[in-house]
């Protein structure tokens, strides 16, 4: 626009006055008459979030802005996470415009003043054309924050771990699975570019591994029957003879575990009524009554042990502790992990008839 000097806008002003209030029938009129036919409509020039609507009524500019300003608006957007897919748009996030209030303010700027000083600024410099921008809010975080929440508790679940229980007397296995979740944060990032640039996304789960991935080892114990089972990866692998506790010194039942191997362990005295009258301490040797190897269950004072005693195996003799033949345990020991786990169970009454402690009391040498 060319800058018109201030003595000449002056001038210009007194001149442009003069004319348009003192020729009403000439060009005043004229431009009474197009200030009349301009009611209700932006002048040229007018622009509203960077949209033209010169000449337009209010309903026919507010439609245009709003076509434009809003177009994304309600653009839908998905997420597919795992296999699922997740849809939104801005507004439903909560996105907003205040196009109604920018082409209100446009309205009431392009009215300002009278005919005249409408006429002057239209022919002088412009400025009734109204210059408005349009608000936009950014959609609220909250909101796709609970999307995401919503998608990990739909679609995460824990890992199970490997497992082993007695049933009927005897092992059961069952594997373990993986569990899956989803990554939050790469989630909420992935909403935010898909609102972005209008392209959806895909996001895959987290693989969440099992703590206990595999039980490959197991014990089990069968009183009565006074057999010691060694399962390998969920199947019975050996199987021995052994001795376990006598009526007045049981063996408890329950689950255990391995807690401390011991190879060539040293016999301590417990200080029970069977063993009163037995040494401190007995180390390795021939009368060792724990024999040449040992594992220390987590049930207290109870062992798997070898014994000098091979004619107490396949009786219900012992002083609580599971006996095994040198042979046995010396095979068995390096096949069992410590934290294995151990299960004692009833298959049957205690195995007395022919038992060699009916006859005699205890001994060290017997073990315990």
């Amino acid at each position: 626009m060319v800058r018109v000097p201030r003595k000449a806008k002056v001038a210009l002003t007194v001149a442009l006055v003069a004319v348009l209030v003192g020729a009403p029938t000439g060009v005043g009129y004229a431009a009474y008459q197009q200030d009349a036919s301009m009611r209700g409509l932006l002048p040229a020039g007018s622009v509203v979030g960077g949209v033209d609507v010169a000449k337009l009524d209010q309903a026919t500019a507010l439609a245009k802005v709003r076509a434009v300003v809003e177009r994304d608006f309600d653009r839908r957007v998905t997420v597919e996470i795992a296999g699922h897919p997740y849809a939104t748009s801005l507004r439903t996030l909560g996105v907003t415009s205040d196009v109604d209030k920018a082409v209100a303010r446009a309205f009431r700027t392009a009215a300002n003043g009278n005919w005249v000083t409408r006429a002057w600024h239209r022919l002088v410099d412009g400025s009734s054309a109204p210059r408005e921008n349009v608000k936009v809010t950014s959609y609220a975080p909250a909101k796709v924050a609970a999307i995401v929440e919503a998608a990990a508790h739909d679609l995460s679940y824990p890992a199970k771990d490997a497992t082993v229980k007695s049933v009927g007397g005897w092992l059961k296995f069952t594997p373990a699975t993986p569990g899956r979740t989803i990554d939050k944060q790469a989630a909420t990032t992935a909403f935010r570019n898909a609102l972005k640039d209008g392209r959806d996304r895909t996001l895959d789960p987290v693989a969440v591994a099992p703590a206990v991935p595999t039980i490959d080892t197991a014990i089990l114990v069968r009183t009565g029957e006074n057999k010691l089972y060694l399962y390998k990866n969920g199947t019975i692998a050996k199987t021995f003879g052994v001795a376990t506790g006598s009526p007045r010194y049981p063996t408890p039942y329950g689950r255990y575990e391995v807690v401390l191997k011991r190879y060539l362990p040293t016999w301590v005295n417990p200080h029970s009524v069977w063993s009163r009258n037995e040494p401190a301490r007995i180390g390795p040797g021939p009368n060792n009554p724990l024999g040449t190897r040992a594992m220390n269950l987590s049930a207290p004072g109870i062992r798997i042990h070898g014994t000098p005693s091979d004619r107490s195996i396949g009786y219900s003799v012992s002083h609580g502790c599971i006996r095994m033949h040198m042979r046995d345990v010396e095979a068995l020991y390096p096949l069992v992990p410590t934290h294995a786990p151990v299960f004692i169970v009833k298959a049957g009454p205690p195995r007395l008839a022919g038992s060699p402690t009916v006859a005699g009391p205890a001994n060290a040498a017997d073990g315990g």
